[in-house]
């Protein structure tokens, strides 16, 4: 039979995958929300990096901090409210590894129905992030990593260094 030590770190445990999963959640809704884009940056640490590559150059490179990742978010929801709506994200396979009590990274495949869509085939990605638990008790992201795997296997648009 558990101890109680043993089975407070399970709680502590299962109480961390699930802020970990409320974040993803909560970033996949607003991201396809228009006027909630504070509440989507608020999902970022104030020092937070968020990469994209393979989506075109209109957004591809590297954003570091909130006010960076709000421009481009700000944009988007732009685009969003002016034609019909888009964006509608999907995402499956999402794998969680906590490493300690106030981090863990998380991949998961993105499904972006009305996405870039290339000769090589439709829109869609991967997603790697890094959160941490921040003194809120809310898990936010500290790296996210959005790549597009339309012209490139899931072996190719994983890298280790999240």
């Amino acid at each position: 039979m558990a101890s109680v030590e043993e089975l407070e770190a399970r709680v502590q445990e299962l109480e961390a995958y699930e802020g970990v999963r409320r974040t993803i959640a909560d970033y996949l809704l607003f991201h396809d929300l228009p006027g909630v884009v504070d509440q989507l940056v608020d999902l970022f640490t104030e020092d937070a990096t968020l990469e994209i590559s393979g989506y075109g150059e209109a957004i591809e490179g590297t954003l570091v901090g909130r006010e960076a990742i709000r421009g481009l978010y700000g944009g988007i929801e732009e685009h969003m409210v002016k034609g019909p709506p888009t964006y509608k994200h999907i995402t499956t396979n999402l794998r969680i590894v906590l490493e300690g009590e106030n981090e863990a990274v998380a991949t998961q495949y993105l499904l972006e129905m009305g996405g870039p869509q290339t000769e090589k085939g439709p829109g869609g990605g991967l997603y790697q992030e890094r959160l941490r638990r921040e003194e809120d008790g809310r898990w936010r992201f500290t790296k996210k990593r959005i790549i597009a795997t339309s012209q490139q296997s899931v072996h190719e648009g994983l890298i280790s260094d999240i």
